[in-house]
């Protein structure tokens, strides 16, 4: 896979090896934010059966403002520590206990690491989330596993290695399901503030925020066990050219947003966000990356065949076919919005070392109309008034045409394709038409299966769906004029 995640502007720099960038940027780390050591610290949650370890985040106004013993101090040594103890417990949602585990957590023996089905996880995560995954019944639930391996792992021509195929996959069919290496923020806010003087060019900015999300991530990256750590350094890195440390430089060429699946919802989250003058900031504060030994290798595609979604109570992302894969065919995800126009996906893609070859991208004349078209989509309403000669479901016919240039554009693996085909199955079960309302219904359950969504029997049950109140209040108010329309 080559890819980018977090953008920043290009700065020249000579990269130091992975081995003395450890050094180094532990060094910066300790000397950014006194907290360090702790506010970094392993932590094992023991509920967690010892699967994820957390490496907390907080607030910290500066080096000089914060005491290297803060946590042996009472709160009776000055308001000013009380102040700042209190903003940082406000700012991410921390609690005293969450504190005073952090403070005292161990390190796992890295020569006798416990093995735990799945895999571990190293995480830079909020007390927020900490505790909502604590909260989760049976965390973290057992990975999903197929009957035999969906895929290998080999070389793709012109893009380094990808997945491919090893038998054929329906769709729907699960393709993977693994456990992240690492989950860090999107956007490091609550850390330690990057050392910006004043007078410094904008490369010389960018350069410093680069070499302060390095010490940050690095540090994570430093408590990975041994096989995590190989694993993570054997990723692609496609920035090694534009200021990026090694570690940042692997998660911004491997890493997966996760979304609104794993967030913080904190009003302090949620007041940041929305005081941010940068829009593109906005949707990302709160959010975090993910990188993964396997997923991450899935190459890109405006017209994937994969659908990707993360599950917090098994702390893992799932990869489901989007359509049928055929034994040999490489497996596909996307990096971007495939509504969007292709020159639009090729700016995006070409922060990440990414020149798409994709039909879509090679014929954009034609593939941008139709995209616009899917993205566009209209509802479709019941007339009021039935025209003479006409069908009786011709109103629909819209979402018909749609669903149409969806699957000649090979946009299965599209959010647009999921909700296209509900609305399909909601207007002819508004007509009582059996027939299509199941057959629309049949590949509902499928692209519901695969996209992550829920699956109800309704959908290619008849008698299930003649019983279902939509049937039922359709076939009673036949006839009687009133404005309706489905999404």
């Amino acid at each position: 896979m080559k890819r980018g995640f977090l953008l920043t502007a290009k700065a020249k720099r000579e990269l130091a090896s992975p081995a003395n960038a450890s050094k180094t940027v532990t060094k910066q780390m300790t000397r950014a934010s006194p907290l360090a050591d702790t506010s970094c610290s392993q932590y094992v949650v023991p509920a967690f059966a010892r699967f994820i370890e957390f490496t907390d985040y907080y607030y910290v106004v500066s080096a000089d403002e914060m005491p290297d013993d803060i946590f042996s101090m009472g709160m009776s040594d000055g308001n000013e520590l009380m102040k700042k103890t209190n903003e940082m417990m406000s700012a991410w949602g921390l609690t005293a206990d969450d504190l005073k585990g952090m403070s005292l957590a161990s390190v796992p023996d890295e020569n006798d690491p416990v093995p735990f089905a799945g895999g571990w996880s190293q995480c830079l995560l909020s007390g927020y989330l900490k505790r909502r995954l604590g909260s989760i019944s049976g965390f973290p639930r057992p990975l999903k596993e197929t009957e035999d391996k969906a895929y290998n792992i080999s070389s793709a021509p012109g893009k380094g290695l990808g997945m491919f195929a090893s038998r054929k996959i329906k769709m729907g069919d699960l393709t993977a399901d693994e456990r992240p290496l690492m989950v860090v923020p999107l956007v490091p806010v609550g850390l330690s503030v990057a050392p910006v003087r004043e007078g410094m060019t904008k490369e010389e900015k960018n350069q410093a925020i680069q070499d302060h999300s390095e010490g940050i991530t690095r540090r994570v990256f430093e408590f990975m066990h041994e096989e995590s750590r190989k694993k993570f350094m054997e990723l692609h890195n496609s920035h090694t050219d534009d200021g990026s440390g090694p570690t940042m430089g692997v998660i911004r060429t491997n890493g997966y947003g996760l979304g609104d699946e794993l967030k913080d919802e904190t009003g302090t989250v949620e007041l940041l966000s929305k005081s941010s003058p940068d829009e593109k900031l906005k949707k990302m504060i709160g959010k975090y990356t993910s990188v993964y030994n396997m997923l991450s290798r899935v190459n890109h595609s405006c017209s994937p065949n994969t659908h990707r979604k993360f599950y917090m109570s098994s702390f893992s992302m799932q990869l489901r076919a989007a359509r049928d894969i055929e034994e040999g065919e490489e497996i596909l995800t996307t990096y971007t919005e495939v509504l969007l126009p292709a020159a639009e996906r090729a700016k995006e893609l070409a922060s990440y070392g990414i020149q798409c070859t994709c039909r879509a991208c090679l014929d954009c004349t034609k593939s941008d109309p139709i995209r616009a078209a899917v993205s566009n989509r209209p509802a479709v309403i019941v007339p009021m008034i039935q025209q003479r000669g006409m069908r009786p479901d011709a109103w629909i016919d819209p979402a018909v045409e749609i669903l149409a240039k969806i699957e000649e554009e090979e946009l299965r693996g599209s959010s647009a394709y999921h909700k296209t085909l509900h609305q399909l199955f909601n207007a002819y079960v508004h007509q009582n038409d059996e027939k299509k309302a199941l057959m629309y219904g049949e590949k509902l359950w499928f692209a519901a299966l695969a996209a992550g969504e829920k699956q109800l029997e309704t959908f290619r049950n008849a008698e299930l769906m003649k019983k279902s109140p939509q049937w039922l209040v359709a076939g009673m108010t036949r006839g009687i004029r009133f404005v309706q329309s489905f999404i």
